[in-house]
């Protein structure tokens, strides 16, 4: 008699006493997986109301001023991408995980301890990188390494939240718009414009552009990178693959930056200084992107047909 027929013969003796046996390892089976979800819904609630002032203060004093707004779509494509994974979590949850380790906990210490000191200093930067090392170190002790690998890329993605300090931006905005109008005068001169520069400061005709920092392109460099490596990410392919596209994100964001103040100078020349202006402010931010998106997607297109193209075949003499 195999298990099934004597379960069946153990149930049509005693019905009654399997049935409640049953339920009661129901009832069980349900407490337990309620307490489960409970305790770490607890955890990630108090993960919320801890760092929603953190949000809130950036939200209010730095995105803006420091021209980082791409910020504010991070965390939601950070979550979107969770939730692309959300079966393959399930299957990995559900799965117990032996490899559950002190590392973890110590990255989340770590964290916690960053986010302590940083409250103290007022120190933005400081206190977002701090979550990336919270939720990653939660993530890993909680849920055990397979959890983690499977969620590696949106809690790094994170760290584009970071706002750099002003001094480092500074640094990176300064040679990005030296770079731009020099670029831009030696192609405007070469197809004979009456153009010249002196440091900063363009003179095309009878006008004049100075290379603010609104004209470095660093804010559309940084949402282009942000934008284009979730494409990377989620697009089919080889990790090396993967590798070259994400290499040729800025190098065609910084042409396609060149290119918007060639047509910043030319539509000044032609049309005025208030038409040049306007298309600045309104219509500037879609040449980078639309540059940035045909070079991904022209070199993905090679890429394809390289790594796609059957190998060539030796003919033997």
């Amino acid at each position: 008699m195999n298990f099934t027929d004597r379960n069946k013969a153990i149930n049509s003796i005693y019905p009654n006493k399997v049935s409640r046996m049953s339920n009661m390892l129901l009832k069980e089976h349900i407490a337990e997986r309620w307490g489960y979800f409970m305790f770490h819904f607890l955890i990630w609630l108090l993960v919320v109301i801890l760092y929603s002032p953190v949000f809130w203060n950036l939200y209010q004093a730095k995105w803006e001023s420091i021209d980082y707004t791409h910020a504010y779509f991070i965390l939601p494509l950070s979550l979107w991408l969770v939730w692309r994974k959300r079966k393959n979590l399930q299957e990995l949850i559900r799965k117990p995980d032996v490899n559950k380790n002190l590392f973890s906990l110590f990255v989340f210490v770590f964290g916690m301890i960053m986010f302590i000191f940083a409250s103290y200093q007022e120190y933005f930067s400081l206190l977002t990188l701090s979550f990336v090392f919270v939720i990653f170190g939660l993530i890993g002790f909680q849920y055990g390494r397979n959890v983690t690998k499977e969620l590696s890329f949106p809690v790094f993605y994170l760290l584009l939240l970071v706002p750099p300090p002003l001094g480092i931006i500074d640094g990176i905005t300064l040679p990005m718009r030296y770079g731009t109008s020099v670029m831009a005068e030696k192609i405007l001169a070469i197809l004979k414009y009456p153009i010249s520069r002196e440091g900063l400061l363009l003179t095309i005709g009878y006008n004049d552009i100075f290379m603010g920092e609104p004209c470095s392109g660093f804010r559309s460099l940084t949402t282009m990178f942000s934008l284009v490596l979730v494409y990377v990410y989620i697009s089919k392919g080889k990790l090396i693959k993967k590798f070259f596209l994400t290499s040729f994100i800025i190098p065609f964001a910084l042409l396609g930056n060149i290119i918007r103040v060639i047509t910043l100078c030319l539509i000044t020349f032609y049309f005025g200084e208030e038409a040049g202006q306007g298309f600045f402010h309104n219509f500037s931010g879609i040449v980078i992107f639309i540059i940035t998106i045909l070079g991904i997607i022209g070199i993905e297109s090679l890429l394809d047909r390289k790594f796609s193209s059957p190998p060539a075949i030796k003919h033997s003499r």
